[in-house]
């Protein structure tokens, strides 16, 4: 595999692992712009034609990211539910607040 090939997959083997990390720290903000920035890399990087020399390098490779994308969509997933749950005190909070000043009235 030519190093520019190379360079690219372990640009977003890297990529994913970050992504796995903001996942984990909980930054959904800095994880969606990696994630852009890895979906255009992955285009990039299949606009150009597999070599069969190369194939078994790739597959490698894309079986580890596939692996950490399992993690992240479980932490994504995680995360989303206790967001979901916050809205739900939030609102319910809110409802309350406005009890107390419709009885304070």
């Amino acid at each position: 595999m030519d190093s520019q090939r190379l360079s690219q997959l372990r640009q977003l083997l890297t990529l994913t692992e970050e992504i796995l990390t903001d996942a984990r720290e909980k930054r959904w903000e800095s994880l969606m712009e990696k994630e852009q920035a890895r979906r255009q890399l992955i285009e990039r990087f299949f606009q150009q034609r597999v070599d069969s020399r190369e194939a078994r390098q790739i597959e490698e490779m894309i079986r580890q990211i596939i692996t950490l994308d399992k993690r992240i969509i479980a932490l994504a997933e995680a995360g989303k539910l206790e967001i979901l749950k916050k809205m739900r005190d939030l609102s319910a909070g809110q409802q309350a607040i406005d009890a107390y000043a419709d009885n304070a009235r």
